[in-house]
């Protein structure tokens, strides 16, 4: 359940973000603020592996701006946009140039989505073509509103990240709408890891009256909601934890996080 709804919201979220601009590619050395410690390939140079040159006629590039993302990762954004000011390329790179996002707008549907071996072939051309590295594993393919998503899950001694890894969004030729790159920092792991029987006591100690759990535990880094609301906006480091699914008695259901060394609670996901 757990690595199901995980996979779902992800689905949605990038395809969202990729219905407006965004990116990511391999960093050039060349500054883009004198003294700032800032290098990246300009996004002019990647509007030119993307685009036409009919498409690219009447782009103007915005000043850069360093945002946050949602992990807390500060990044460079970089933003094209057409003669009437709308948004038609977006590119967030790392203060050190690596790629982290690559989003068009205005891409047509082109037809139905792509069987999954032309989607992984055709996202394994993408990122060839823009100098990308290639992501280890197999990836997995999902279709909804016209795209395909490609999804290559990062894993770090062999457990996952959720959110983290290679996503390629396309359209049902093939066409690049997007592309993102996910690196969160992680905390070392503990030196001994408890065991799952161990994880379930403890979770099922912490349930509310009424709540069941329903899923054996699985080891995922997490990010940690407990006792971090003071570090809100900063990038916090994500933790190996024993993550338990079960349902509030109101057949709400819920993941609970337990640091996998200590068993210390790190997080609630969809209950209070």
């Amino acid at each position: 359940m757990y690595r199901y709804r995980w996979a779902l919201s992800l689905l949605v979220a990038v395809i969202a973000a990729c219905s407006s601009p965004g990116t990511a590619i391999a960093p050039s050395r060349t500054p883009l603020a004198e003294g700032a410690g800032i290098s990246m390939r300009p996004i002019t140079t990647i509007a030119a592996q993307l685009l036409s040159p009919l498409e690219l006629r009447g782009l103007v590039a915005r000043p850069f701006t360093v945002v946050r993302s949602e992990s807390g990762e500060q990044r460079v954004r970089q933003v094209l946009v057409g003669v009437s000011g709308v948004e038609v390329l977006r590119v967030e790179s790392t203060l050190n140039g690596s790629l982290r996002l690559i989003a068009a707008s205005g891409v047509a549907l082109e037809g139905g989505a792509l069987s999954e071996s032309a989607g992984i072939a055709r996202a394994l051309h993408h990122l060839v073509r823009l100098g990308l590295e290639m992501p280890g594993g197999g990836p997995a393919v999902q279709s909804a509103a016209g795209r395909t998503l490609v999804n290559w899950t990062r894993e770090v001694r062999g457990v996952p990240v959720p959110g983290d890894g290679t996503r390629v969004v396309l359209n049902g030729s093939g066409e690049l709408v997007g592309l993102s790159i996910e690196e969160s920092l992680l905390a070392a792991p503990p030196a001994r890891i408890a065991r799952a029987e161990a994880a379930l006591r403890a979770a099922t100690a912490l349930l509310p009256s009424g709540a069941l759990i329903d899923e054996r535990p699985e080891l995922a880094w997490v990010l940690p909601t407990e006792g971090v609301g003071d570090l809100l906006g900063q990038q916090v480091l994500r933790r190996l934890a024993w993550c338990v699914g079960g349902a509030l008695r109101d057949g709400t259901p819920f993941v609970l996080q337990l640091d996998a060394g200590s068993l210390a609670l790190l997080g609630w996901d969809g209950a209070p």
